[in-house]
């Protein structure tokens, strides 16, 4: 494999770990979200912003689900490409010393 091909697949292979980690953070999130939900005997003298609460938790909770499974998707799409640039290489340079 070419140095500098190297350098670049290694790059991607990097921030596709950079893009897992925030999945993860992201689920950490989703997950103590999860956490806030109250009943309505909870809430107590604040039923009056009970739905609004409730509410805000399930799109913050939608939110950081859909980000937690969209960046995992980022991560995978660079090691697939990663992967697909390094095959590539391999491939050529077969092809090249096969040739002579």
């Amino acid at each position: 494999m070419a140095p500098k091909l190297k350098v670049i697949t290694d790059g991607i292979r990097s921030d596709a770990g950079m893009w897992d980690e925030q999945s993860g953070k992201l689920g950490g999130i989703h997950d103590t979200l999860e956490g806030f939900r109250i009943n309505r005997i909870e809430a107590g003298l604040f039923q009056v912003l009970y739905s609004a609460y409730m509410d805000a938790i399930d799109q913050l909770s939608a939110r950081t689900a859909e980000g937690k499974t969209r960046t995992k998707e980022v991560a995978d799409a660079l090691l697939k490409n990663a992967k697909a640039y390094d095959n590539h290489e391999v491939d050529t340079k077969k092809s090249v010393e096969d040739a002579y």
